[in-house]
């Protein structure tokens, strides 16, 4: 007899998830704010970033050359720079002010200064200096800039290098060849190195802002009926969490195929993980990131507030994930805090597996700290269903019942109106 309670329980607890679920995927689809986060910002969102990095790659940047050699050499130097993918010489100037001038006029982006003592200095085998003043507003300018300042520099040095050895030694060409030889990143390109971070991130910012909104719409619906919610589901907390997690989950498979598989296929990112091994990562990550999305839904007190309380956090979540700078080089509270955040651990798995072609055993750190933070946020998510909503929600119906008009002023005084 126990036994058949005990299943009994179970099958009723499971009707419970299927029903939340079912009852979810009803709200998130009657609502065009939730939509236009699980689906239309995780479609544009996406593109968008992409088409803002694209061509991932600056070419042509005008300079002007301050060349107070006035040598061979350093016109072999100006040549050279403008024989460049990345360079272009707008022209030159008399000196630094007038070099300034041109750049204020956005006439060029940087400029290239070449002392009176280049030539001689380079004849007697010491050490040259050319200077590089740039444009800092944009940072792909600084890269191509100084890129093709550096390649042309050394290829000129290792040319007098050989020069002067080869009749001791019999050689020819460089003493030592230089080769760049680009991993994972090919095209060496800006929006490759950045946008596969940023990814995953889309898809935890949309999840985490759908969600709350969510929650914010349930909770106006019991502010206007005396603390209960029509739309929902009598359910434990346990089933209503879950319920609510199958829902994401299955809202979520088109947008994560798209985002993770699809963007990068349209705009030409590197795609060297293996797409299975990636499903497996992912799985993880989106149960995480919706138990974290009901956790902090907790705070969201109107429709409207998600935008406050969440929407900057995305910058945060960029640094956290070591985009701008590396993870071990942050302080220990910072790594701490990007620790407990579920894209930190997805974004740089799969940055590993489409970059570098990394197996899900090579990723598996990654792979594991994701798992164990779905149990952890589970039970966050559990603690603030039972002892922090459902206690607000009781203590609403208990009012109510004394004064059934004090919910509504209560939202009247919160909007400054009664």
């Amino acid at each position: 007899m126990a036994e058949k309670l005990k299943h009994s329980r179970l099958f009723l607890w499971f009707i419970q998830v299927l029903r939340v679920c079912g009852r979810e995927l009803l709200l998130v689809f009657r609502d065009s704010g939730v939509v236009i986060f699980f689906v239309v910002l995780n479609l544009a969102y996406p593109v968008l970033y992409a088409l803002i990095y694209n061509p991932e790659v600056a070419r042509n940047e005008r300079v002007v050359v301050i060349d107070d050699n006035r040598t061979a050499l350093s016109r072999d130097l100006v040549r050279r720079l403008d024989a460049t993918q990345e360079v272009a010489v707008a022209g030159y100037a008399a000196n630094m002010q007038e070099a300034q001038e041109a750049m204020h006029r956005k006439e060029c982006y940087g400029i290239i200064y070449i002392p009176r003592d280049f030539a001689q200095c380079a004849g007697r085998g010491e050490q040259a200096h050319v200077s590089l003043y740039c444009d800092m507003s944009v940072m792909m300018r600084y890269k191509a800039m100084f890129t093709a300042l550096a390649g042309v520099t050394q290829a000129m040095g290792n040319e007098k290098m050989a020069a002067v050895v080869e009749p001791v030694l019999n050689m020819s060409g460089a003493i030592v060849e230089n080769r760049q030889v680009p991993v994972g990143n090919p095209a060496m390109g800006l929006a490759s190195a950045v946008l596969l971070f940023i990814l995953p991130l889309v898809l935890q910012q949309s999840m985490i802002l759908g969600i709350a909104m969510l929650h914010g719409g349930s909770i106006e619906r019991r502010r206007r009926n005396g603390g209960r919610d029509p739309m929902a589901v009598e359910a434990s907390p346990g089933a209503t969490i879950i319920g609510k997690m199958m829902c994401h989950q299955i809202i979520y498979v088109l947008p994560i195929i798209y985002v993770l598989h699809y963007v990068p296929l349209m705009f030409g990112f590197p795609q060297n993980g293996n797409i299975l091994h990636i499903i497996c990562l992912v799985v993880p990550f989106v149960i995480a990131v919706s138990f974290m999305g009901q956790t902090l839904s907790a705070v969201v007190n109107e429709r409207e507030s998600v935008f406050l309380l969440f929407v900057f956090s995305s910058v945060i979540f960029i640094f956290l994930a070591g985009v701008s700078w590396p993870r071990y080089l942050m302080s220990r509270f910072w790594w701490l805090v990007g620790d407990c955040v579920p894209s930190t651990w997805m974004a740089n798995g799969y940055v590993l597996m489409q970059t570098n072609g990394a197996t899900l055993y090579q990723v598996q750190h990654y792979y594991w700290m994701l798992w164990l933070q779905v149990p952890v946020m589970f039970i966050l998510a559990y603690l603030v269903e039972r002892f922090v909503n459902r206690r607000r929600y009781r203590s609403w119906i208990a009012a109510s019942e004394d004064n059934p008009n004090v919910l509504t002023r209560i939202e009247l005084a919160k909007n400054g109106v009664g």
